[in-house]
């Protein structure tokens, strides 16, 4: 058996580049500089970006592996680091397992987290010292992410996963706005000299605020889930997936209420992490209360653990009554409707933009729960497509708003940027406006986009599972359609001639090339790519799932 150090590079490239973090922020606390030179935020999230670079670059051995299992397999039969059919092995008495599934979720997370930190450093200067903080924080979420991945059990699971929430709770609590976070001082203040007790506290509190009803959530689900594990544990005698599956394959599994009712808590209390229904409204409260960079991270970071989370329960839990089934395609069809109804109410009204990406982010999420919900392959492997492609899509639109707030008068960080304040912008960069567009028909599912195929190939594999697989589908035909009209609606306030077009900074930054725009084009140049080789990726996805 070869050595298992080669499958954990990122893993230990993370550990240490926490460490360095830690180590940085005791530099910036001290006032000293750090290798020769000021350590300022910007360097430090420079410095957080690059140790997730060098993690994605631990995913290089196994390219030839998966290039293999595409339809392009006979161009890289050279091309190999490690041997695909000793890829498979199982750690610490299988807890733990090594498995291209669990790499290829560790490559999603990493490589999300590292999009994530680029886009988040024009939003996180205002942190002073704080910026070491968040740094570190956002390392832990990336780690627990990592171990979420290689989890094979339940234990190891509900660990992973209570890594991610704590310091995404902390994350919540402590970094808000610039101004936001004035003004909490400045309310802070007039509360202990009692000038105005009770008067504006509340109201600038929102970071402990959303941190506080995370906190309160996520302990409710992870008591849940642990209940549920109780019951799982006391009717199979095993809490381990690849048990599991064994007695499931040996039809072992015994035939109990209590278990069936245990089952759905347990992927109940897992949906909380993906911000499907019951469960979404966290989603919304904490975007409303955390700055640009901690919104970010949920949307492409959180949600990709919470999926993984899904999918690698599915696979060993799937083998139960019609009950479970229906229950989460019930919350599957649920959290499609809100988030579509949700995002449709927000563009009407042009609402908010941190509101809309916040239900655009709930939307999502009922595509990628709805595909895990039929526990078949093909229906998993739809769903992991879709992740695929909505990582893409996120980045892309992301970046776009990302560039119109920080080309937007005013506090970047205000709640108070709607969504017709996009009107005009086909006449300041016609270039900056195509690409956003692009991503933005994807979403909507326009042909010729990967939100297209993916979304028909998740309604493909849906169908296959039966004929009562329709009104499930009916649901997300309804959800479609909305999605089609609010995503329309952006682009005809993009394509208005306002006016006037000052509410946007004289100097405007839509033309120039920086990090948003270089996002912004990769994600619709890779949209329209992943549309024409969808079938090599989805064959890949087939074989190692």
């Amino acid at each position: 058996m070869e050595n298992n150090f080669i499958y954990f590079i990122s893993d230990i490239l993370i550990a240490i580049g926490a460490v360095l973090s830690i180590a940085a922020g005791f530099k910036m606390k001290e006032k000293n500089s750090f290798w020769g030179r000021k350590w300022s935020p910007k360097r430090h999230v420079m410095l957080l970006s690059t140790v997730l670079f060098l993690s994605l670059l631990g995913f290089i051995p196994f390219i030839g592996d998966f290039l293999k299992l595409t339809e392009l397999s006979g161009l890289f039969s050279g091309l190999s680091f490690t041997p695909y059919f000793d890829f498979s092995k199982t750690i610490l008495n299988g807890s733990l397992i090594i498995s291209p599934l669990a790499v290829l979720f560790k490559f999603l997370i990493v490589s999300s987290a590292f999009v994530a930190s680029l886009l988040s450093l024009p939003f996180v200067k205002v942190l002073n010292q704080r910026v070491a903080s968040f740094s570190t924080l956002f390392l832990f979420v990336v780690l627990g992410g990592l171990l979420l991945s290689v989890s094979n059990d339940v234990l190891s699971l509900f660990i992973s996963l209570e890594i991610i929430s704590v310091a995404l709770c902390f994350l919540i609590a402590n970094f808000s706005g610039k101004k936001e976070g004035r003004l909490l001082a400045l309310s802070k203040e007039c509360e202990d000299n009692g000038i105005c007790p009770g008067a504006s506290f509340g109201i600038f509190n929102a970071p402990l605020e959303a941190s506080v009803k995370y906190f309160t959530t996520n302990a409710v689900a992870s008591a849940f889930m642990l209940l549920a594990a109780s019951y799982i544990y006391l009717h199979l005698g095993t809490l381990n997936f690849s048990d599991i599956q064994i007695l499931a394959i040996n039809k072992l599994l015994p035939q109990s209420p209590l278990l069936n009712a245990a089952e759905v808590i347990f992927f109940s209390a897992l949906v909380f992490k993906i911000g499907g229904y019951p469960f979404y409204l966290w989603v919304m409260d904490v975007f409303k209360g955390s700055n640009y960079a901690i919104s970010l991270l949920i949307s492409s970071t959180i949600q990709t653990a919470g999926a993984a989370a899904l999918i690698k329960s599915a696979l060993a839990l799937g083998y139960f009554g019609s009950i479970l089934n229906f229950a989460l395609i019930l919350c599957a069809v649920l959290t499609l409707v809100i988030g579509s109804l949700l995002a449709f109410r927000i563009v009407k009204k042009e609402g908010s933009i941190k509101d809309f990406l916040s239900a655009n982010t709930i939307l999502n999420a009922g595509y990628i729960f709805l595909g895990v919900s039929f526990f078949t392959k093909g229906a998993l492997c739809a769903a992991i497509f879709f992740l695929i492609v909505y990582l893409v899509m996120n980045f892309g639109l992301w970046a776009g708003f990302g560039l119109i707030l920080k080309n937007l008068k005013g506090d970047a960080e205000k709640d108070t940027r709607v969504i017709s304040s996009l009107r005009g912008l086909a006449y300041i960069s016609p270039a900056f406006t195509t690409a956003f567009t692009i991503c933005i028909l994807s979403f909507a599912g326009f042909p010729l986009m990967a939100g297209f195929g993916a979304k028909f190939y998740l309604l493909v594999e849906i169908l296959r599972c039966g004929v009562w697989a329709v009104h499930p589908l009916l649901f997300m035909a309804f959800s479609s359609i909305l999605c089609v009209y609010f995503c329309f609606k952006i682009i005809q306030f993009m394509f208005q001639k306002p006016d006037n077009l000052k509410v946007f900074k004289k100097n405007a930054v839509f033309n120039k090339t920086n990090v948003f725009t270089l996002i912004l084009m990769l994600a619709s140049a890779l949209l329209f790519i992943l549309f024409f080789i969808s079938g090599p990726v989805i064959k890949m996805l087939n074989a190692i799932i």
